[in-house]
Formats: structure tokens, C-alpha cells, sequence
């Protein structure tokens, strides 16, 4: 049997509709759902600052300005272009120079030596000013305590000069000289012998010698006129 007026079969339109929509809601919620979360980039890294570089040019005009201070003994005053100025200022343009740093020990030195000299000449208030002045650049220098008790006994000592005139040859100059070398009781000596020449001054320390027997005897030997010896006396 034929069936009139038949025609292909297809989905319903309310079906073809509905199953339109059930697609565009799925492409629409897929695109709506969020991507996963981007991390977030990492924060830049601070480039460490360069450090300037060295002139050294200028360092080296710097020391060699100093150089010359110290061998002039414009030490550390007056300040401006002293040697204590250059050095500190070749010291801020390279800190890590060996040189520049020295050069401080070197003038404490020689403020030292310049202490001593004056000690020998028996200038003890520019003796204390010198080491003064060493103090000022750096007081834990090992030579300045030293320094400075040496010119503490020497400025209290008792002092006693023998000129010598005569010819050491002679015997009654001589014995002047061993009696000489006797130190008062209580008291602790040491001689300083001025002579014309080294071997002069080796005669005079062994005629010294001669007059003291029980103590070795302390004596320094200067080349200078007139021939003499200064007896320096401490408590004992």
C-alpha cells in the first residue's frame, strides 16, 4: 500500500531548534570559561651599582706630591699640601692602595726620628711636640711609648759634662776618665761620648770601661766637637 502525499523524514523543527541551542550555549559557556591564571613575570633584578673606575693618573700625581711633603717634612701641618693631606687624598681615590696607606706609617716615623734628634740635643719640649704630632696621625704606633719614656727619663736626668781636653794617651786624663765612669750610688748611668772621630770615641769608651768593672757600661758615641762626655744619671 502506497501512502499519499509522504515526504523524507527530518527532524521535527522543535527538535532541529532545540539542538541548535544546546550547541550555541556550549560554544558560548566554552568560550566564556577563564584560561588558567598567567603567572605573573618575576620582578627585575636591581643591577648592582659599577663601581667608578680608578684614575689613575691622578692617583699617581697624588702620591708623587706626597712623596715629595715627606721628603720636604711638611708632615701634617700646615695642613694644606702636607703629606698627611696628599696621602689621604690619594687614599679616597683608591682605597685599596697600599702605597697611600704606608705613607701614614711613614710619617709617624719620621715624626719619630725627628723626636730623637731633638732628644739628642737635649730640646725636649720640641722632642714632646714631634711625638705629639705622631700621636695626632696614629697613637698605637709601637715606636711612640717607647719615644716617649725615653724623653721622660732623659728630661729628669741628672747630668754631669767632662771636657776633654788633654791627650787620651796621657795617664792622668785617664784616670779622669775611670773615675768618671763611676755612677753615684743609687743611681743608674749611661754616657754619651762626643769625638772627633769614631775611633776617638771607641779610646774614650775603653778608658771609661776601665774605671767601671762591676756593670756593663752604656755609652753612645757622637761625632762632634769638642771632645767631651755627659754622664745621664736615673734613680735606680
Amino acid at each position: 500500500m502506497t501512502l499519499r502525499n509522504s515526504r523524507p523524514w527530518s527532524w521535527p523543527k522543535r527538535v532541529k531548534w532545540a539542538a541548535y541551542l544546546t550547541l550555541t550555549a556550549l560554544a558560548v559557556g566554552c568560550a566564556a570559561t577563564p584560561d588558567a591564571p598567567t603567572p605573573a613575570p618575576p620582578e627585575p633584578v636591581p643591577a648592582k651599582p659599577t663601581e667608578p673606575e680608578v684614575d689613575l693618573i691622578k692617583v699617581y700625581e697624588t702620591l708623587d706630591r706626597a712623596e715629595a711633603a715627606l721628603t720636604g717634612d711638611h708632615l701634617s701641618s700646615p695642613e694644606d699640601g702636607s703629606a698627611f693631606a696628599l696621602f689621604t687624598e690619594a687614599l679616597k681615590l683608591d682605597p685599596d692602595n697600599e702605597e697611600a696607606a704606608r705613607g701614614f706609617e711613614r710619617i709617624v716615623e719620621r715624626y719619630v726620628e725627628l723626636a730623637l734628634r731633638a732628644l739628642e740635643r737635649e730640646q725636649y719640649a720640641t722632642a714632646r711636640s714631634m711625638l705629639a704630632r705622631a700621636r695626632l696621625i696614629d697613637a698605637k704606633h709601637p715606636s711612640i711609648e717607647p719615644t716617649a719614656e725615653q724623653i721622660r727619663l732623659l728630661s729628669t736626668a741628672r747630668r754631669t759634662k767632662l771636657d776633654l781636653g788633654g791627650d787620651l794617651q796621657n795617664d792622668s786624663v785617664r784616670q779622669q776618665l775611670a773615675q768618671f765612669a763611676v755612677s753615684p750610688k743609687g743611681f743608674d748611668c749611661r754616657f754619651v761620648i762626643w769625638a772627633t772621630s769614631d775611633a776617638e770615641g771607641r779610646r774614650i769608651y775603653r778608658a771609661l770601661r776601665d774605671g767601671e768593672t762591676t756593670t756593663r757600661l752604656r755609652a753612645q758615641i757622637l761625632i762632634r766637637a769638642p771632645v767631651s762626655v755627659e754622664r745621664q744619671c736615673f734613680p735606680s
